[in-house]
Formats: structure tokens, C-alpha cells, sequence
């Protein structure tokens, strides 16, 4: 498992420069238009992506086939990659409050709410996206890949046309509440999706 991990790590070091870029225009963007909320809502959505990078070097080169004459399971293949996620998007949002507190952000408990529903949004994102491409592969879930992405989007269009009554401070209290065991079974029900997939598929 270390490994695979490992593996996947060394072949997105090629994209470090590219994601250091990035992350430096979105810091400065965050910071002339003084929205560094904005800043963390990226990088986490940017580094949740990251283990589609991998999967998508994975299939480029083969690795399946090669990966598996090796005593590494379908599952272990499979986990690899939510663990990848995971970590990634821990370090954006570590690397978010790092950024915060330089710029000088209180650290309130609205403020570190804000940054853990865009990371349980990031791990959401993991969740839906993985088993597509477990599925369809990179190039042909690409576009159920940007369809994903636009559900926010469309959400925040639609939804005050649907809600016509804003919900109470109570229901959004339990709704904040409740959303780390939503996100932890999601997370899990998209790993035993992507399992069931990949041990079915012929390489």
C-alpha cells in the first residue's frame, strides 16, 4: 500500500511546478480581491483533483497490468488512491489555515466552519468522481468529471428557486453537525463502489 502511495507521489511530482504556480496565482487573486476564502475553496478542490492526475499517469502507462502481476491487491490498488486523496486534501487545508493566519484572518468559529465544509466538500468530490473513473477511465469519464464539478454551480442557481423558506439556524446547526458522519459514509460507500468496480474490470 506504501508503495502504490509512493508511486503515485513520485509521478505527480512532475506536476509540482504547475500546482505551485497555481497556487500562487489563486493566493494573489485571493489577496487583491481580499476573498481568501476563495483562495481555500480552490487549492482543496484543486488537490482533491490530484488523484485523478495519478489514475490518469496510471493509464497512459499501462500500470494496471503491471501493477497486478505484483503481490498488491484489487483493493489495495483501489484504497491507494482514496488515501492519496485524503492526504492531499488535508495538506490544502492546512496549507488554507497557514494562509489565513499569515494574512491575519480570525480564526473564529465561523471562519474554521467554513474551511472544514470545503474540505468535507473535497472529499465529496473524491467520493463521486473515483468510481467514474475506476469505470469509464480518465478519458472517457471526463466529462461526467466536469459535470460533477459544475454541481455546485448549479446548485446555488437552483436552490433558492426550490427552498422558497431560508432554513433556521437550528437546522443548520444540525445540519453542520451531522455532515462529518454524512461525508465519512459517503467516503466509504464510494470505496466499496470503486472496489466492486475495479475487481471486475479486464486489463
Amino acid at each position: 500500500m506504501k508503495g502504490l502511495i509512493l508511486k503515485d507521489f513520485i509521478n505527480l511530482k512532475k506536476q509540482s511546478k504547475a500546482i505551485g504556480v497555481l497556487v500562487v496565482f489563486y493566493l494573489l487573486l485571493a489577496i487583491a480581491t481580499k476573498n481568501i476564502s476563495m483562495f481555500g475553496a480552490i487549492i482543496l478542490i484543486l488537490f482533491a483533483m490530484m488523484p485523478i492526475t495519478a489514475l490518469s499517469y496510471d493509464e497512459r502507462a499501462n500500470w494496471d497490468k503491471y501493477g497486478l502481476t505484483m503481490p498488491v491487491s484489487r483493493a489495495e490498488m483501489v484504497l491507494s488512491k482514496y488515501i492519496l486523496g485524503l492526504i492531499l486534501s488535508l495538506f490544502a487545508l492546512i496549507l488554507n489555515f497557514i494562509v489565513q493566519i499569515l494574512m491575519g484572518t480570525e480564526m473564529n468559529t465561523e471562519n474554521i466552519t467554513i474551511n472544514f465544509v470545503i474540505f468535507g466538500a473535497s472529499i465529496i468530490f473524491i467520493s463521486l468522481l473515483l468510481p467514474i473513473m475506476f469505470k469509464f477511465g480518465v478519458e472517457k469519464g471526463r466529462i461526467l468529471m466536469i459535470l460533477i464539478l459544475m454541481l455546485p454551480t448549479i446548485t446555488i442557481t437552483l436552490l433558492p428557486q426550490i427552498v422558497k423558506t431560508p432554513p433556521s439556524e437550528e437546522m443548520i446547526t444540525k445540519a453542520l453537525y451531522a455532515l462529518p458522519f454524512i461525508i465519512v459514509i459517503i467516503y466509504v460507500l464510494s470505496i466499496l463502489i470503486s472496489i466492486n468496480i475495479y475487481s471486475k474490470k479486464e486489463f
